[in-house]
């Protein structure tokens, strides 16, 4: 706008209110509960018989060990449940004295007692019989599993298949989970009563903090020891923990857990997976090998381009992948040399081996040219590129690297160890199957770990679907399309879902979307512009989380219409992309894949850090995902099919101008600095809405979104996100028509929704029923997006968001957050940024005042 002394910035976000909210309590108990406590001594008689059972399965075990002069195995013996999934599960340690080894689905848990005989649960049994007071927790107790159910739940899919055949004298790399919190609580944090002064409460914290840190010691201690007792099990059958780096053993630790890479032979593996009780997981390591993506020759066009190098300042992108070509002319500018690491053994080697062309190169080049390479005029290259070799020259990761353990030293590395730290890691690597929903994996977790710990951005792929497998598990596009799957439906078939690690709740996973159409003589593009691609893999992750969460251009195939099927990609809908050479062009469209449309969002990340500098990542995160927008054909489908969009897509295609600027019809409102909040904790954040966008009469079309981008410390051993993270976090909007004074009582004081003319259309919604998006509520992930056309009338003076923390499994750990709004008049048909940005500039200087009189009160 003429005359005005800005450039449509983000504006500050005002937070007005802060305080308890009022939340409703958790679900009721399951029909089955009820019908044990009308039941008493049926399923009294019943949970007995079964223990009884299983002492006597356990007994007659530890004999037979004892007769085949097998070692001892330390610890408890493990247990399968099934409890009522509505209930706290810590009733299992304060009411029968067991040790909660994992959490699984349907209600189901592992435990572990160190009573053979089941003396505790049965003389619970009897006192939950004789109704005495207090002591239900049968009730809750559905039933006693067999060991050979608890053995299926703790192995992966493909090591199950194969148990049966384990050969004794064989060695066998697998990843073995072990719990290590033992029976031990962590504090609850403490409640501040209305008759409580803020020095008497502070104290209170105080002693919870002292008292916390008491039981987290005891936890290391477990852990330790732990550590040893599997370590000489394995060792009593020749077996070893992996070396990862400079024989530093590939053991990776979370707060609950440890996970150490194993080499044991079938009999020692059978031992500790049949009689450790502390197990929660065993897994064969997953195949992490990128998927050939090379299809064409390839050719590029004449270039006279002059290339610039990125500022000193500009931002160092780390690139996790095969390694980098880095003398190539051009990307060498842009190489941050002096930080290159290669974390293969028997070399130091960082260069890019992978034949045809390379793929960490190409990844790099699209970091550094998203919209491909000009062929002319001066190109300015935007940021640093640091590279951390980890795939061999065939795009495989080794088995004596546990990513987990490798992702934890690259960002001590890049992050920790340097003065300019990485703040942004492009991952576009991971399994060739899908991700496994029992638990988080290894990786992941280490993801959201060091996310939380770090405030680091790991942008990751959501994986490719091979175009030629015959895998009977796996297949290919070309089987599934010569079975009569049809396109885009397979997609969405279970072996489409998105690979390890992209269901972490903390990584910006992406996927791929085609370039545009394609059809000439008999062949045909499968998909055009904007569509998904045929080999992106699709949602939801684990916990029914939205992923991937944005899309970006990563090429699509193309099949012939007669017989036999081939998939190929002509260079029209491939992306353009650096690679190795010679031999070969030094650029071409050549390659397809979601590990090339990965970076294209890290390039966003860096511009965005550029920018923001000073801010956390998770602001980063939240700003790509808000500035992402659905293609024509998603908005334009019927609402039924908008769950189907969510799962191809997510968020959709990002936009780098909507993620740093504004314009005259659209204004963003940001918080900054990491905002932290704790468990029953609220933040209330408003927006004055100006008068001329409220006029009855008025019928402007206002798109509103608001991004929510949080992290908190997980958990593995647990399911879900209330027991995952240590505090979770979701957002409430005010309502069509609500005032903000009836918000902030309905936040803090009711709870009760009142006098307003119903809730914003928002397309995806607080529960799975309450959107436009049928089987997705926007609360399930860390990154919550919503979006919501609004006739302006219907607002209020003021747009209010409130961010609320809610009880995880610590409190200790607050919880991390970074909030995006965006109002745009979608029309163009009325001009909002200079209007609110006048009220935020009134309102800050508001706030500044009550916060100066506030410190005049506190020093008389």
């Amino acid at each position: 706008m003429e005359g005005s002394n800005h450039s449509f910035e983000h504006l500050p976000l005002p937070l007005k209110h802060q305080g308890i909210p009022k939340l409703h309590g958790g679900g009721s108990e399951d029909d089955r509960t009820k019908q044990n406590k009308i039941n008493r001594q049926s399923h009294g008689n019943y949970l007995k018989g079964q223990s009884t059972q299983l002492s006597r399965f356990w007994k007659q075990r530890q004999d037979d060990r004892a007769k085949h002069h097998l070692p001892p195995i330390p610890g408890g013996i493990p247990i399968l449940l099934q409890i009522d999934p509505e209930v706290d599960i810590d009733f299992l340690r304060s009411a029968f004295d067991f040790e909660i080894v994992s959490e699984l689905e349907e209600g189901f848990i592992i435990i572990s007692t160190d009573e053979i005989d089941m003396a505790k649960f049965n003389q619970e049994v009897d006192n939950f019989m004789n109704n005495l007071p207090r002591k239900g927790g049968a009730a809750k107790i559905f039933g006693l599993a067999q060991e050979a159910d608890r053995l299926q739940r703790i192995l992966s899919d493909e090591l199950y298949e194969i148990w049966s055949t384990l050969k004794s004298d064989q060695v066998y790399t697998v990843d073995i989970g072990v719990e290590c919190s033992g029976k031990i609580k962590l504090p609850e944090y403490p409640r501040k009563n209305e008759d409580e002064s803020d020095e008497q409460f502070k104290l209170k914290v105080n002693r919870w903090k002292r008292n916390r840190d008491e039981k987290y010691i005891q936890w290391d201690e477990t852990k330790i020891k732990r550590e040893e007792e599997l370590e000489r099990i394995i060792g009593i059958y020749s077996g070893s923990i992996v070396d990862c780096f400079d024989n530093e053993k590939s053991i990776t630790e979370l707060p609950d857990s440890f996970t150490a890479r194993v080499q044991i032979n079938g009999k020692g593996l059978r031992d500790i997976a049949n009689n450790y009780g502390y197990i929660f997981e065993i897994v064969l390591p997953d195949k992490i090998q990128v998927p050939e993506s090379t299809l064409n020759e390839g050719t590029s066009a004449q270039s006279t381009i002059k290339i610039l190098p990125p500022d000193n300042s500009a931002p160092k992108v780390c690139i996790i992948d095969s390694g980098i070509q880095e003398k190539h002319k051009y990307i060498q500018q842009a190489i941050d040399s002096a930080n290159s690491h290669c974390y293969l053994k028997h070399t130091n080697d960082s260069s890019d081996f992978v034949p045809g062309g390379g793929h960490g190169t190409r990844v790099a080049g699209s970091v550094l040219y998203p919209d491909g390479i000009p062929t002319s005029g001066n190109y300015k290259l935007p940021c640093w590129i640091r590279n951390a070799r980890v795939l061999d020259n065939n795009n495989g990761m080794p088995d004596y690297l546990q990513p987990s353990k490798l992702l934890s030293r690259i960002v001590e590395t890049y992050h920790k160890n340097l003065k300019d730290k990485t703040k942004v890691f492009n991952h576009s690597i991971g399994t060739r199957v899908p991700c496994r929903l029992k638990h988080m994996s290894s990786w992941a977790a280490t993801v959201d770990d060091l996310s939380y710990e770090n405030d680091v951005l790991f942008i990751q792929s959501a994986g490719n679907i091979e175009r030629n497998s015959t895998h009977t598990q796996m297949p290919g596009i070309k089987q599934m399309l010569s079975s009569g799957k049809k396109y885009p439906e397979y997609l969405l078939e279970d072996c489409c879902r998105i690979s390890n690690p992209a269901q972490s709740l903390q990584a910006l996973t992406v996927g791929s979307v085609c370039i545009n159409e394609y059809k000439k003589h008999d062949v045909k593009s499968l998909g055009g512009k904007d569509k998904p691609s045929a080999f992106s893999r699709s949602g939801p992750g684990i916990w029914d989380v939205i992923k991937p969460d944005v899309v970006e251009y990563g090429g699509s195939c193309a099949v012939n219409s007669t017989t036999p099927i081939y998939v190929t990609a002509p260079s029209e809908i491939c992306p353009e992309l650096i690679r190795t050479s010679p031999p070969g062009p030094a650029y071409s469209k050549d390659a397809i894949g979601t590990s090339f449309a990965t970076p294209k969002v890290s390039y966003i990340a860096a511009e965005l850090q550029r920018l923001f500098s000073a801010e956390p990542s998770l602001l980063y995160r939240a700003l790509i995902v808000q500035s992402a927008r659905w293609p024509e054909w998603a908005w334009n489908s019927t609402s039924d099919k908008y769950s189907t969009a969510i799962r191809h897509i997510g968020y959709g295609i990002p936009d780098l101008q909507r993620a740093t600027t504004n314009n005259e019809y659209r204004v963003t409102l940001i918080t900054n600095d990491i905002k932290e909040i704790g468990t029953r904790e609220a933040h209330i954040y408003q927006v004055t809405i100006p008068q001329e966008m409220r006029e009855i009469g008025e019928d402007f079309d206002i798109l509103v979104e608001v991004t929510l981008s949080y992290s908190a410390k997980p958990r593995r051993t647990r399911r879900s996100i209330r027991r995952y993270l240590s505090t979770w976090l979701d957002w409430e909007s005010s309502r069509l028509g609500e005032e903000p004074e009836t918000f902030r009582r309905r936040m803090f004081e009711t709870g009760s929704i009142i006098n307003d003319e119903g809730d914003i259309p928002w397309i995806i919604g607080t529960r799975s029923d309450r959107g436009q998006s049928d089987g997705f509520r926007r609360g399930a992930g860390t990154i919550q997006k919503d979006w919501a056309i609004i006739e302006s009338h219907h607002l209020r003076e003021s747009f209010c968001i409130a961010v609320r923390g809610h009880e995880g499994w610590d409190a200790a750990f607050k919880a991390n957050y970074a909030l995006v709004v965006s109002f745009e008049a979608i029309n163009q048909d009325i001009a909002i940024y200079e209007p609110i940005r006048s009220y935020v500039e009134v309102e800050a200087t508001v706030q500044e005042d009550e916060i100066e009189i506030e410190m005049i009160d506190k020093e008389e």
